[in-house]
């Protein structure tokens, strides 16, 4: 059998052995879906970019963005691009400083200072669209084989600061776009230690959704989002929509695999 079939096989296996006793296998379907997929405005298209924005490094800790999210909401004027788009990121940046009595130093290189850069780029990238199906039309425009979805998270990557590549597959991914994985520092981990890519971001999407291809004659379910979602809740050990955390399990799932090919 492909090898690539036995790895996603070992992989989803591992995850029903670490699955909380809370939850059954049936619930992890909710997780293989995209959280936004439903989407149906360019508010939430625009509402999703900004969410995968901050979703670098320790950022999430310190933007809040899901428990703030009333916050946020107002003081973006109910998310309203169009009004964004007229704003500087320094004035932005001073609202939140202001709003969350932000302490930190006041540079460039200011976790807030680099979202509301994030945030102004990302209204008026959203401002290219029409509607929400002018939207879809563009992303279906890429979607012809792996080469051409690849452009894509770096045509967004180049427009939209502090979205880099892995982010910009974060953003459409969640979309409910299932053909963008999101090359993370978990799926490159994993990826390298198992010896299927060489650790470059890209190289490692190229290779997921390989594997997703590989595995469809075993499983049509399989998505590369769907494989990206499993080794994150693995390595993560947050089954964030059940309101559950059981704890990391990447290195112990490396070991479990490395054992597995051996």
């Amino acid at each position: 059998m492909n090898n690539n079939i036995e790895i996603y096989k070992c992989a989803y296996e591992y995850l029903l052995k670490i699955l909380p006793d809370k939850l059954t296998e049936s619930d992890l379907e909710k997780y293989f879906k995209g959280d936004r997929a439903k989407f149906k405005s360019l508010k939430d298209v625009f509402i999703q970019i900004i969410h995968s924005a901050q979703n670098y490094q320790r950022m999430p800790n310190v933007i809040k963005f899901d428990e703030r999210y009333n916050e946020f909401k107002k003081i973006l004027f109910d998310f309203d691009y169009k009004v964004i788009a007229d704003m500087t990121a320094n004035d932005l940046y001073q609202l939140f400083r202001k709003e969350f009595n932000v302490t930190s130093k006041d540079t460039k290189m200011n976790s807030w200072y680099k979202w509301s850069k994030s945030v102004i780029d990302a209204s008026k990238f959203i401002n290219n669209f029409k509607d929400v199906d002018d939207f879809k039309r563009f992303v279906k425009l890429y979607d012809y084989n792996t080469v051409t979805r690849m452009s894509l998270p770096l045509l967004i990557s180049s427009k939209i600061s502090g979205i880099g590549f892995a982010l910009a597959c974060d953003m459409l991914k969640e979309l409910g776009y299932l053909n963008y994985p999101k090359p993370d520092v978990h799926i490159i981990d994993i990826f390298q230690q198992l010896n299927l890519s060489d650790g470059n971001p890209i190289n490692v999407f190229e290779a997921v959704v390989k594997m997703a291809d590989d595995c469809t004659s075993y499983d049509a379910t399989v998505t590369p989002y769907k494989i990206d979602k499993i080794l994150w809740l693995i390595s993560s050990g947050k089954f964030y929509l059940d309101d559950i955390t059981i704890g990391r399990n990447k290195d112990d799932f490396i070991a479990y695999m490395k054992n597995k090919i051996a």
